[in-house]
Formats: structure tokens, sequence, C-alpha cells
């Protein structure tokens, strides 16, 4: 009796490790397959793979691919919003700060001073440029606008060349001039119209209407870029918004020491030059009925949208490798 019951206690022993050693590998293999499932889902994991990602990638990469390519020649804006308006906010503070000082009458391109905060305002405008309209990586090209007129019927060769017309002025190099280059991109990305309406025989001024209405915070001007014909500036002292074409040299009318006796290094603030229209469609300008201002608005020739362009290539290229970057919305009424 007692050996039997030996035998069947030991059998009742290995029966029980037994399903203890069965219960806990049905445990490991649970738990092999729960880690395996969360290491498989984990994106610092080298081998991870997202079916539903790739599947997304894969629409769109197939929905890019279907899309004309244009490379462009810039580092275009991050998407970072609190950045570019905390570098809009710094450039308006500099911007009060040179106003406020110019309005004491010092001269402003001898005053260390004022040489050292307008520094400070070029430097950051140059920040803000590229923040907004990026950064052109290209030495040999400059940002540009192009401007599409209307010619009304008042003109002479109305009947024979029609309304339509463009010229296109390329932006003088940020390294030089930032703070005028920056006004007037901002002065065609926020377009809503304008026209020329001053004939003079020197220079044809237009009149602006956008959401710049300030003039310049102080005559920015760089020997290196002079007003010479087919150069664009802004008009007035302090210069702007309204800006001109020169059609003769200027060096003289608009440069250093001009227009005043008091300070014999301010100019005209410089915007850059005409590199398309300056042989026919600038003439064509020209001939606009009237001379000097002409209150006759029948008489002027519409600025009926700005375009701003930067470097790039592909299908949507014109044939100097530049691209849109803006567009104003067409709008007519003075």
């Amino acid at each position: 009796m007692g050996y039997d019951s030996n035998i069947k206690s030991n059998k009742a022993e290995r029966r029980q490790r037994s399903i203890l050693l069965l219960s806990m590998a049905g445990l490991a293999l649970a738990a092999f397959v729960v880690v395996s499932l969360l290491h498989k889902g984990d994106p610092s994991n080298p081998t991870y793979t997202n079916t539903a990602s790739v599947k997304t990638i894969s629409i769109d990469t197939k929905a890019e691919e279907s899309k004309p390519k244009v490379l462009r020649a810039t580092t275009q804006h991050n998407g970072d919003a609190k950045l570019e308006a905390a570098a809009a906010l710094h450039v308006a503070k500099l911007d009060e700060e040179v106003r406020a000082l110019k309005n004491t009458g010092i001269i402003m391109e001898t005053d260390p001073n004022a040489l050292e905060i307008t520094a400070k305002l070029q430097r950051a405008t140059r920040e803000l440029i590229k923040l907004r309209y990026g950064e052109i990586t290209d030495r040999d090209k400059n940002f540009r606008v192009r401007l599409e007129l209307e010619f009304q019927n008042t003109i002479p060769d109305f009947e024979e060349k029609g309304k339509d017309g463009s010229i296109t002025i390329e932006m003088a190099p940020i390294e030089l001039i930032p703070c005028s280059v920056f006004n007037f991109l901002e002065i065609a990305r926020t377009w809503k119209s304008g026209a020329f309406h001053r004939n003079a025989g020197h220079v044809l001024q237009a009149m602006t209407h956008s959401a710049i209405t300030k003039s310049m915070p102080f005559q920015e001007y760089r020997s290196e870029y002079p007003h010479k014909k087919g150069t664009v500036g802004y008009a007035g002292r302090p210069s702007g918004p309204e800006f001109y074409i020169s059609i003769e040299d200027n060096t003289k009318n608009h440069g250093p020491g001009s227009q005043q006796q008091k300070n014999p290094y301010e100019a005209d603030s410089i915007i850059g030059t005409v590199v398309e229209g300056m042989d026919d469609v600038v003439p064509r300008i020209h001939t606009m009925p009237g001379h000097e201002f002409i209150g006759d608005k029948n008489k002027w020739v519409l600025i009926k949208r700005m375009i701003i362009l930067v470097p790039g290539d592909g299908p949507e290229a014109d044939k100097d490798g530049y691209v849109e970057f803006s567009k104003s919305p067409l709008e007519l009424s003075q």
C-alpha cells in the first residue's frame, strides 16, 4: 500500500509540474508576441514599418510625380509663422528707431549712431526677406517684379498695339539695399492698384495703392548702384512709396547731394533696374498725352498687377529661369 501511494503521489507531482511548465511556456509565448507587436510599432526602431503610413506615402508620392516639377533656386519659407512674425516685429521696432533718429535732423550717412542702427535694420530686414520670400542661392540672380500694364485708348498707338504691356524690374542685391528691396516686394505682394501718372523729361513716375503707405525710414542708397538710365527709385524725400523709372541718367538729379543743400550725401532710395521692356514698353509709356503730373486719369498707364518672380526651373520657368512666387489680385480701380 505504501509503495503504490508513493507512485501515485509522484505521478501527480509530475503532472502538476508539466501543467505548470506548459502554463509558463504559454505565458512566455504570449509575452513574446505582445513585445514583438509593440516593438514593431515603435518609430525609434530602425526596422519600423507602419503600413498605414506606407500606404499614405505611396499615394502622396504618386500624386507628386503626376505634378509638373519646379525646382526653385531659393530656400523657401520654412513654414514657421511664429519665427517670421517675430522677425517682422523686430524689423518694425528698428524701423521706428531709425525714423525717430532721422527726424532729429542729423546726417544719417555720417553719424556713427545712425550708421549703427541703420546697419542693424538692414541685417534684420535681410533675415525677414529670407523668411518671407526665400533665400536666393544663385549669386548672379536677384528677386524680380513684373508689372502688368494696361494702356488706355488715349495712348497714340492704341489702335496699332492695343492695351496690353509689361515691364520687369530686377531688384538690387539685398546685400546692398535690403530695406528698399523688401519695401518694394511688400508693395508688390499687397498691390491693389496704381498707375504711371507723371510723364517728365527724366522720369516716369507711378502712384501706388498697397498695404505700404509710409515712406522709407531713411534714404537707402549705395554708390555701387547709382541712378543710371533704366534704374528704378523711390520718389520724394523721404522716398516712397511712389516710384519712378529713370529714362535718362539721373545720377546728378537724384544722387548724393541732390534736391536739397543741407546734406551732401543724401540721395533718393533706389530699388532696381528694368530688365524687360526698357526698349519698347517704357518709351511707349513716355507717349502718354500730357507732361509732368497728368490730372486726367483716362490718360494714365494703369498698373493692373504685380508679380514677384524668383529663380527656378521646370515647365513654369521663363526664358531667364524665373518662376512666379506670388501674384497680386487683378484690380484696376483707382
